[in-house]
């Protein structure tokens, strides 16, 4: 076989330090390039862990402030409710005393105007009496042709207003 091997051109000195330098070859591969691309990509891989953790981290807390935002709105919705409720019922409330309070106008109107309406009744009465006494008093003149005297004038006066009143009522 050394025959074969030599006339192959092979020679085992060649052989070993081909190998030799070989695996120098490998460790150096190893050392200056696999080590810091195999370095890099446990890096990278490591990077992307902690990115993935940190969104899933951001995830939950975009889930959780989602959640407050959401109460919080429904708070604000529900205050807001509240409000315009308050708002309807001051608003009734107003409109109650405004009524109550035009009501009560009108009714003193109405009374004011009753106290001038028995005002203006009560003074033309007593202008009736005296116009009615007046003549009362000219017609008796004419009919008896004389002149009647204080005592005789009160007494058929008081008897015309007696009649006047008791024919008014």
């Amino acid at each position: 076989m050394d025959g074969l091997i030599n006339s192959l051109g092979i020679s085992g000195w060649n052989i070993l330090f081909q190998l030799v330098s070989f695996v120098i070859f490998l460790y150096l591969m190893r050392r200056l390039l696999f080590g810091p691309i195999t370095q890099m990509l446990r890096r990278r891989r490591e990077r992307i862990s902690e990115s993935l953790q940190e969104a899933e981290s951001l995830r939950g807390q975009v889930e959780r402030e989602r959640a407050e935002f959401q109460a919080e709105l429904a708070d604000a919705q529900a205050e807001a409710q509240r409000i315009r409720d308050e708002a309807a019922r001051s608003a009734e409330a107003l409109r109650t005393r405004e009524v109550e309070r035009a009501r009560e106008e009108a009714e003193r109107l109405r009374s004011d105007a009753r106290a001038e309406i028995d005002r203006s009744r009560a003074q033309v009465r007593e202008e009736l009496r005296a116009e009615t006494a007046e003549l009362v008093l000219s017609a008796t003149a004419s009919v008896l042709d004389r002149s009647i005297d204080d005592p005789e004038h009160r007494r058929l006066v008081q008897e015309a207003l007696a009649d006047v009143d008791g024919s008014a009522r």
